[in-house]
């Protein structure tokens, strides 16, 4: 009966535990650190979305998370994502590295300008990106700043997604997935039907998983 208390209190006390979560970054570009506030999604439920005040967030559960961020520098405003893995409940504080390879538009209101710059240089050619621990972050080749091919890497150096670009757009055509051994799983394809979006989900096979219409109106 002792047993079956104590496994209950365990399960209940993790139920209602939180994770105090308290973020830097920092920038190897300018060789500092960046105190930002964020956004970190959780990947398994996307609509859980948690905004930081004063660097600091309480999340409900553990599990993989995507960090969003942004600054200003000059007239340009860079943007940058980091996946981080939760798995415990506890202050969890950390200085994350931003990629070097960032998105970047114009402070301008209204303003449509958008590229990928490696530091302060305009993403062109191939470019390559690396973690702190020296593996691949990513890869890409660009065209005058905008992406025609870009590689995603977890931090052990397996692929962990493929992305190709209609040229010019930040738009898809097909993106591969791959499992934590690098080997791919599924692929989708992109086809753009006037004001429609046509997105077909593949196995590594090659059978159709699913296909989906998304309205762009």
């Amino acid at each position: 009966m002792k047993l079956v208390l104590i496994i209950a209190f365990f399960i209940a006390a993790e139920s209602h535990a939180q994770i105090e979560v308290e973020l830097y970054f920092k920038d190897g570009c300018e060789n500092t650190i960046r105190k930002l506030e964020y956004e970190i999604v959780n990947l398994n439920k996307p609509d859980q979305r948690f905004e930081s005040a004063n660097y600091k967030v309480t999340l409900p559960v553990k599990g993989s998370y995507l960090i969003s961020s942004s600054y200003p520098k000059g007239e340009r405003v860079s943007t940058f994502d980091i996946k981080l893995e939760l798995t415990d409940f506890h202050f969890f504080v950390d200085t994350l590295s931003i990629p070097r390879i960032k998105f970047t538009t114009n402070k301008e209101l209204h303003s449509t300008y958008w590229s990928y710059f490696n530091c302060d240089k305009l993403c062109n050619g191939e470019e390559i990106d690396f973690y702190p621990n020296g593996q691949k972050r990513m890869e890409g080749d660009f065209r005058e700043g905008k992406p025609v091919r870009w590689v995603e890497y977890r931090d052990d150096g397996t692929r962990e997604r493929a992305i190709w670009y209609k040229i010019g757009f930040l738009e898809y055509e097909r993106i591969e997935y791959f499992d934590k051994a690098g080997k791919l799983t599924a692929y989708a394809t992109f086809r753009k039907d006037g004001n429609e979006i046509i997105k077909r989900v593949y196995d590594a096979q090659g059978t159709l998983l699913n296909r989906e219409v998304v309205n762009q109106n």
